[in-house]
């Protein structure tokens, strides 16, 4: 045979080899994932039990609608992290800090109701910010891997309860936490200005407890940008804002550009976190887009009145904060407990802090196929490491 002829057909079959090989990964890269655990780091958005149990039940009307009763969770049934949990194939995750019921086969939650990322300064009763901010999670996190083992090997009635040593490492970590940062500064009389400057800092100590998590062993993290906090009653109502400051949909604009500015910075340290943690899979979700596109649209995604609290009592949002969801007031010199809305499916805003299951369960949804991802992979691949990394 010519030497050029062979030359090429040794060219041609490397191609074919290299097309054949190219979509074989792609297959295997495109594989869904099997997780036999998820990990829960977070505030009040996704606190299944956790700040109830360490400071007093979450009581009626929350847990209404899904549970029938009060379930650790502020809202009248399930959060993003429940539908997350259903997705994968898990039942719903149990707080760390309970310890009544609580199985931890298949991951455990760790978010408390009011944590920050950043340790905050002052005791729960005199702020209404929790102390087990995202360094505490992470301790307990740590303490949790290596505790669970020792009871999972002893056997005996709780070692079943506990999970397989691997599973840590094939488990997907999630957080949705941040919110509170920026509120704990507006609410400690500090400017706009002010509340920027500690972003950095707060998302340098985010990104420590990532790199503590990836150096015991995690891969796979689903991370969720902050909210439009200039959209919740709880915050409108208590700060102060001028008409010249409040956009068209009725919103804060002020704390949402906050909100942005943090989200931005937060897009920023994944990227590092990528290049610096090299076999970690890290998807950041945008839930600021689709609340606010819930809030602002509402009538158009069948929702009705997006900045009213539906458990709550009194003034333009419904909301006061000195009476809470399930309090009481006194009425025409009755006292009255302050209950649920009639129809809370068509509600975004649950107790003027919090989402209701259905906005929860809408944003979900939307979430769960990766169209506000990046990089844009449905849930159940998040353990695939995508080539933008």
């Amino acid at each position: 045979m010519e030497p050029r002829l062979k030359i090429l057909l040794s060219l041609i079959a490397f191609a074919f080899a290299f097309v054949f090989v190219g979509a074989d990964r792609w297959k295997v890269s495109a594989a869904t994932c099997e997780f036999p655990a998820v990990f829960n780091f977070g505030d009040s958005n996704s606190d299944t039990g956790g700040l109830s149990a360490a400071f007093g039940q979450a009581g009626p009307p929350a847990g209404e609608t899904y549970f029938g009763a009060p379930a650790g969770r502020y809202s009248d049934g399930r959060l993003i992290i429940d539908f997350i949990a259903e997705a994968v194939g898990l039942p719903y995750l149990s707080a760390f800090l309970d310890a009544l019921g609580s199985n931890f086969t298949h991951g455990a939650n760790f978010a408390t109701a009011g944590s920050t990322i950043r340790p905050p300064n002052a005791t729960l009763s005199q702020s209404g910010f929790s102390p087990i901010s995202l360094n505490v999670q992470w301790n307990q996190f740590h303490d949790f891997t290596c505790r669970s083992q020792i009871i999972r090997n002893r056997g005996g009635f709780f070692g079943p309860l506990m999970p397989k040593e691997e599973d840590f490492s094939n488990a997907l970590y999630t957080f949705d936490i941040g919110q509170n940062d920026l509120t704990y500064g507006y609410f400690s009389n500090m400017s706009t200005d002010e509340v920027r400057a500690y972003v950095p800092d707060v998302l340098d100590q985010f990104k420590t407890v990532i790199k503590n998590i990836y150096d015991q062993g995690g891969r796979s993290f689903w991370i969720h940008n902050t909210g439009p906090v200039g959209c919740l009653p709880y915050v409108m109502d208590r700060l102060p804002i001028t008409a010249g400051q409040v956009d068209e949909y009725g919103c804060a604009d002020p704390f949402n550009q906050v909100a942005k500015y943090f989200n931005s910075k937060l897009k920023i340290t994944v990227h590092q976190l990528r290049q610096e943690l090299p076999e970690a899979a890290i998807t950041y979700v945008d839930v600021y887009r689709l609340k606010y596109t819930l809030i602002t649209k509402a009538n158009k995604f069948g929702f009705v009145q997006p900045l009213k609290a539906c458990c709550g009592h009194g003034g333009k949002y419904n909301y006061n904060m000195h009476v809470g969801c399930g309090g009481t007031v006194r009425v025409d010199g009755k006292e009255v407990v302050v209950g649920s809305c009639k129809d809370p499916s068509v509600k975004i805003n649950w107790d003027g802090v919090h989402f209701t299951e259905a906005a929860n369960k809408w944003i979900f949804d939307k979430i769960v196929g990766g169209a506000f991802s990046d990089p844009p992979i449905p849930l159940k691949m998040a353990c695939q490491r995508h080539p933008t990394h």
